[in-house]
């Protein structure tokens, strides 16, 4: 399986290369590498169904923001900062999305400058079709773990999340420095 040759490989690679290296820690290479590669999966089983649907990952985000956001749309700016895309990426996502007649932009009648997008009777359609299908997928997914597993996984990735955030935070505004500072 391919899968497992790549991992067998990177993982033979850090094994024999990283002790090279002031500040390795394997478990720390075992673990990002682990994620890399269930990340890497799951993006490519996702996006493969979410193609039937003429679907991405935006564009089946910006469509849920909308759904569950005010009934006078969301501004493109607030899309954009809660996707972390681009405006232009916004711009072509919108663009493909109203294209399909799944969302309708409008000018803000208070602010000519700010544009507002609102999902279709045809988008809310097309989620009530993809969604039940998107769930039993991610369950099917997941159907190895138990219950406990799975609150498990959720605070481990939360509290991983945090660390992260945390060194980020740290980096912020500083010069470039190594990882052991």
């Amino acid at each position: 399986m391919l899968e497992d040759r790549r991992e067998a490989f990177y993982h033979e690679c850090v094994r024999r290369a990283g002790p090279r290296y002031s500040g390795f820690d394997q478990q720390s290479v075992e673990i990002v590498l682990n994620f890399l590669y269930t990340y890497d999966q799951l993006h490519q089983t996702v996006s493969r169904y979410m193609a039937e649907y003429g679907l991405s990952k935006s564009s089946l985000n910006i469509l849920m923001l909308l759904r569950h956001g005010s009934d006078e749309g969301m501004q493109l700016h607030d899309l954009g900062e809660l996707l972390l895309v681009s405006r232009a990426n916004i711009t072509g996502l919108m663009d493909h999305l109203e294209d399909k007649g799944y969302v309708k932009r409008t000018v803000d009648p208070h602010d000519r400058r700010a544009r507002h997008a609102r999902i279709t009777a045809k988008g809310e359609a097309l989620l009530d079709e993809f969604m039940p299908v998107h769930y039993r997928n991610l369950k099917t997914l997941l159907g190895g773990l138990s219950n406990e597993e799975r609150q498990t996984i959720v605070e481990l990735l939360k509290k991983m999340r945090s660390s992260m955030s945390e060194y980020s935070e740290a980096l912020a505004g500083r010069e470039p420095v190594s990882c052991e500072d």
